[in-house]
């Protein structure tokens, strides 16, 4: 009798601490304006590459190069129903976000004043600018590089919390279409 109520515990046990165990995910995103690239990573726990590559455009859309020899094309036009998805991204929770910016003077204004929106809209969100680094160089020429690193935070559980309001709400939305056939 004490063997299925030892092996039913653990398996309780483990199921929770896998919906409680926390997921951190680490992202490095480089721009540079005057290669016309944009080069992304995902980590999971610093160590294990999730995705990366590097983006760039061509005539009908852009291009997602995730090896030497292997591209992804995808067009503009798919680009718009792809935004449309559910997302999960409210869920998670930010521990740091660094951003790193070298530019001449011609892009001097526009990259501060997004520099001090960033600042506003993080003291705004989390109420502490202590996780937030951000950087701005001016160099000489038409330049412009930037370098983001962010660190976020999940778990199971808050995924599924978030996942079962998208259902209702796309159960409530359903219905209340019925119920309006059926009364018309």
């Amino acid at each position: 009798m004490s063997r299925p109520l030892f092996i039913f515990g653990i398996t309780a046990l483990g199921l929770a601490t896998l919906l409680f165990f926390p997921f951190v995910l680490e992202t490095d995103v480089y721009y540079d304006m005057n290669k016309r690239k944009l080069g992304f990573s995902l980590y999971l726990f610093k160590f294990v590459k999730i995705i990366g590559g590097y983006i760039g455009t061509y005539a009908g859309g852009i291009a997602w190069h995730v090896s030497q020899k292997r591209a992804i094309l995808i067009p503009y036009v798919r680009l718009e129903s792809e935004r449309k998805r559910f997302s999960f991204m409210k869920t998670f929770k930010v521990l740091s976000l660094r951003l790193n910016t070298e530019t001449g003077a011609e892009y001097m204004l526009p990259v501060s004043i997004a520099h001090t929106v960033l600042r506003a809209w993080f003291l705004l969100k989390f109420g502490s600018t202590e996780q937030l680094e951000n950087n701005f160089w001016l160099t000489d020429g038409d330049t412009l590089r930037i370098a983001f690193n962010s660190v976020v935070f999940f778990n199971i559980a808050m995924l599924l919390v978030v996942f079962f309001k998208f259902l209702m709400a796309k159960w409530r939305f359903i219905w209340n279409k019925g119920m309006k056939k059926s009364i018309s």
